[in-house]
C-alpha cells in the first residue's frame, strides 16, 4: 500500500480543522446539555411561580370557597394567562377535581384529568410532575388552595405542554448547531490562512526539503575555504563557518546571537546593513587578521534583513594571485616545450632503431636550426626571460594544434625589474594567446594563424593579439571580459577577467575588435612608471 505524502500546508490545515472540530463539538455538546437543563429548570420555576401566585390570590380562593357562581375565577385566570409566558394552561379545581378554569371553555365544570393530582389532594403537597391531560402530555406544577380558615378547598395546576418544551429544546440545539458550523467554517478559513502564512514564512519548503537544505548548508559551510560571517537586522551574529573561525582566530565557540561589534569591533557589516550597498574585494583588518572581504546585504524583497561577508586571508590570496599571474602560464609553456621535444626525441630514437643514422643526423640538424631560429626570433625581440619562455611554450603548443604563431617584426620588449609588470605581462599574454589559439582551432579556415605584436615606449607597453578564429558575436562583446563567461566547455571563464584585472591594476586599457567567423583583435595598453598617480 503506497504511503500518501501530504504537504506541510495540508497537514497543518487538517490538524487545525480536527482540533477546531473536537473543540467546537465538545463545547457545543456541553452548552447544549446545559441549555436544555437550564430550559427545564426555567420552565419548572416559571410554572411553579405562577401556580403559587394564583394560589395566593385572595379573590380566587374566596370565589372558589363560594363555588364561584358568577365565573369570577375564569375571568381572573384569563387575565393572568395573557400576562405570562411559556405557560399553556392554568387550571383551578376544587377538592372534587371539578375545573373552574381551563383554556378550553367547554371543559370548565368537568373533572380534572391526569392522575397525578393525588398528592396535592390527599397531602396538600406542592410539587411538579409530568402527565397526559386533555391538552396532551405536559409538565405541571401543583399548589393547594386554602381558605381563610386554613382548610384546603382545592388546588391550582399550571402547565406547559411537553411539545412546547421540545420545540424550545430543538430551537436551542438548532441555534447551537448553526453557531458551531459557522465557527467550523471560520476555523477552516483560519486554518487555511495560517497554513498559507506558515508556508510563506518557510518560503514554500517542506520539512524534508528544509532538513535537506540544512544538511547541505552545513556541508557547504564546512567545505568552503572562504570565511563566512552573517548578521541579522539587529546586528547579531547568526552564522559563521570553520574557515571564519580559523582566519579570524575565534576562540569563543558561542558567538552566535552576540552583537557583531562586541565580538569584532572593526567589522563593517553594520555599515552594509545600513547602506544596503554591496562591497567587493575590500581589504580590512579584523581580529588581528588581514582579510580581503566581500560584503553583501541580505534582502527579503525590498527589506534588508541582514548582511553576510565572505573573506579570505589576504596573505594566502596574494600567494594565490602570484601563482595564477605567473607560475601557471610558465609551467604550461614548459609543459608544451617538453611535449614537443619528447615527440622529436621519439622520431630520432625511431630513426636510430631503423639504422638510418644519416637521416637521424639530418633531422637533428634541421630541428636544431629551426629551434635556434625560433628561440633567436623570440629572444631578440623579447628580452624579458619569463615572457620569452612563455612565448616559446605557446609556440610549441600552437604547433601541436596546427596553428601558426607569428611575432610581428616590430615587436620589441626590454627586460624589466618590475615584478608587477612582469607578472601582469605573463597573465595578459598567456591568456590572450591561449584564447586566440582556442578560437582559431574552432575555425574551419585553412589558414589558422595568431599574430602577436608587443611594442614598448618610455611610458607605455602596447600589446596586440590578432587571430583568424571564429570571432565574437556582437551581443557577446560586453560579456567576454566578465568573470564566469566562457564558450569553452568546462571552463570557469576567468582568463579574460584576469586580463582585465591585470590591465586595471596598471591603469591601462583594453579594446576588443571582432567580426563573427572572421577573427578577433585585442589591443592592450599598459602604463609604466608611478601607478599611484
Amino acid at each position: 500500500m503506497n504511503k500518501v505524502n501530504l504537504s506541510l500546508q495540508t497537514k497543518i490545515t487538517i490538524l487545525i480543522i480536527i482540533v477546531v472540530l473536537i473543540s467546537l463539538f465538545s463545547t457545543a455538546g456541553l452548552i447544549t446539555r446545559w441549555a436544555v437543563n437550564n430550559l427545564q429548570e426555567k420552565v419548572e420555576t416559571n410554572i411553579m411561580n405562577i401556580a403559587e401566585m394564583v394560589a395566593n390570590t385572595e379573590s380566587i380562593t374566596e370565589a372558589l370557597d363560594d363555588k364561584d357562581p358568577e365565573g369570577f375565577i375564569k375571568n381572573q385566570i384569563d387575565r393572568i394567562f395573557k400576562s405570562v409566558e411559556q405557560v399553556d394552561f392554568i387550571v383551578v379545581t376544587d377538592l372534587n377535581r371539578i375545573r373552574y378554569s381551563h383554556p378550553v371553555e367547554s371543559r370548565i365544570g368537568q373533572e380534572f384529568v391526569g392522575g397525578d393530582e393525588e398528592r396535592v389532594l390527599e397531602k396538600g403537597e406542592t410539587y411538579i410532575s409530568e402527565a397526559v391531560g386533555t391538552l396532551g402530555k405536559s409538565l405541571r406544577a401543583f399548589v393547594p388552595l386554602f381558605n381563610k380558615d386554613g382548610d384546603q378547598i382545592g388546588f391550582v395546576v399550571v402547565g406547559t405542554l411537553t411539545q412546547s418544551i421540545t420545540e424550545a429544546r430543538n430551537q436551542i440545539v438548532f441555534n447551537i448547531t448553526i453557531s458551531s458550523l459557522l465557527g467550523l467554517l471560520i476555523g477552516i478559513i483560519g486554518a487555511f490562512i495560517l497554513s498559507m502564512n506558515i508556508k510563506k514564512e518557510l518560503l514554500g519548503f517542506e520539512p524534508k526539503q528544509m532538513t535537506q537544505l540544512y544538511i547541505e548548508k552545513e556541508g557547504m559551510l564546512g567545505a568552503i575555504h572562504e570565511g563566512i560571517l552573517a548578521i541579522d537586522e539587529k546586528e547579531r551574529i547568526t552564522l559563521y563557518n570553520e574557515s571564519a573561525k580559523k582566519i579570524l582566530n575565534i576562540e569563543d565557540d558561542d558567538i552566535v546571537g552576540k552583537k557583531v561589534l562586541d565580538v569584532f569591533p572593526t567589522s563593517q557589516l553594520p555599515e552594509v546593513l545600513k547602506s544596503g550597498e554591496a562591497e567587493y574585494d575590500k581589504e580590512q583588518e579584523m581580529n588581528k587578521a588581514h582579510i580581503l572581504a566581500n560584503r553583501i546585504p541580505i534582502k527579503d524583497g525590498d527589506k534588508i534583513v541582514g548582511a553576510i561577508a565572505t573573506f579570505r586571508d589576504r596573505t594566502m590570496m596574494t600567494e594565490l594571485a602570484e601563482e595564477i599571474s605567473g607560475t601557471k602560464q610558465v609551467v604550461e609553456a614548459l609543459r608544451a616545450n617538453t611535449h614537443e621535444f619528447m615527440n622529436k626525441l621519439h622520431v630520432i630514437l625511431g630513426l636510430i632503431q631503423l639504422g638510418d643514422i644519416e637521416e637521424a643526423k639530418n633531422y637533428i640538424v634541421n630541428i636544431t636550426d629551426n629551434q635556434q631560429k625560433t628561440i633567436s626570433a623570440v629572444t631578440n625581440k623579447i628580452r624579458d626571460s619569463k615572457v620569452a619562455a612563455l612565448l616559446l611554450g605557446k609556440i610549441s603548443r600552437s604547433k601541436e594544434m596546427g596553428i601558426e604563431i607569428e611575432i610581428d617584426e616590430n615587436t620589441s620588449l626590454d627586460s624589466t625589474e618590475d615584478i608587477i609588470i612582469s607578472n601582469a605581462l605573463i597573465t595578459i599574454l598567456g591568456n590572450l594567446i591561449e584564447n586566440a589559439m582556442e578560437a582559431t582551432a574552432k575555425s574551419h579556415k585553412d589558414l589558422k594563424k595568431v599574430t602577436l605584436k608587443v611594442t614598448e615606449s618610455e611610458k607605455e607597453i602596447n600589446i596586440q593579439v590578432k587571430d583568424t578564429g571564429v570571432g565574437i558575436k556582437e551581443e557577446d562583446k560586453d560579456k567576454v571580459i566578465k568573470r564566469g563567461y566562457s564558450t569553452k566547455v568546462g571552463s570557469q571563464g576567468v582568463g579574460l577577467d584576469l586580463v582585465k584585472r591585470a590591465v586595471e591594476s596598471l591603469k591601462g586599457s583594453i579594446d576588443i575588435t571582432s567580426k563573427f567567423n572572421e577573427g578577433t583583435t585585442i589591443e592592450v595598453v599598459l602604463v609604466k612608471g608611478d601607478r599611484n598617480d
